[in-house]
């Protein structure tokens, strides 16, 4: 009977070494069942993946296992589930073989530590092409582009009035200038301070940015 098979599956998934992989996973359902419902994101657990040390960056041991560049949960859903299969197989062939020479307790023991060591390559092939669909492109922030040069596009630039695009053209900035100044229509300014409250920069003109002392 099908119930029959069934139990004696779980009782094998549930036995060491096993549970140490099944219990783990179970959480892990439950936690993409809550994910999936919109109660959590599924980059909650992440980590940095990289740690300043000395003005130097080290490399994190997610990088040097390959496994970075897909959001935790990701990673150890794959690291679990390949351990599971892999401890599942290796306990059916090989725990036969224990006997008084070496105990249950050490060859499952063993089985774990093959099944993580094999994993890990197998995780980190598996989340190899899913990469480009969590990669993130952090937006510019307009305190960054300070210093920058612009083209102005309205007859004048004021205390109270004015508007610029990039020298790229990939922004249209909102500008603002000290009076009495001559800044008009198409007069290259640069971007001295940015007024977060206000969300508008300073400017000066390119020529005095130039001959400052």
């Amino acid at each position: 009977m099908w119930f029959i098979k069934m139990d004696l599956f779980l009782t094998e998934v549930f036995s060491f070494p096993n549970i140490i992989f099944s219990l783990p996973l179970v959480v892990i359902f439950f936690f993409w069942l809550v994910a999936l419902l919109g109660f959590v994101d599924i980059e909650i657990a992440d980590i940095e993946p990289e740690i300043e040390n000395d003005n130097q960056t080290e490399t994190s041991w997610l990088q040097k296992l390959g496994l970075d560049g897909a959001p935790l949960m990701v990673v150890l859903t794959f690291l679990d589930a390949y351990g599971l299969g892999l401890s599942y197989v290796a306990r059916k062939f090989m725990m036969p073989l224990a006997d008084e020479l070496i105990t249950s307790a050490v060859l499952g023991s063993l089985i774990a530590l093959f099944a993580v060591v094999v994993a890990i390559p197998l995780t980190a092939i598996s989340i190899k092409p899913l990469r480009r669909f969590f990669y993130t492109h952090e937006a510019v922030s307009k305190s960054d582009i300070t210093g920058q040069i612009c083209v102005v596009t309205t007859t004048k630039v004021t205390n109270k009035f004015g508007q610029a695009v990039l020298d790229d053209g990939s922004m249209v900035l909102s500008v603002r200038a000290d009076e009495p100044n001559n800044i008009s229509k198409g007069d290259r300014i640069a971007l001295i301070s940015y007024d977060k409250n206000n969300d508008h920069f300073w400017v000066v003109t390119e020529y005095e940015l130039l001959n400052q002392n």
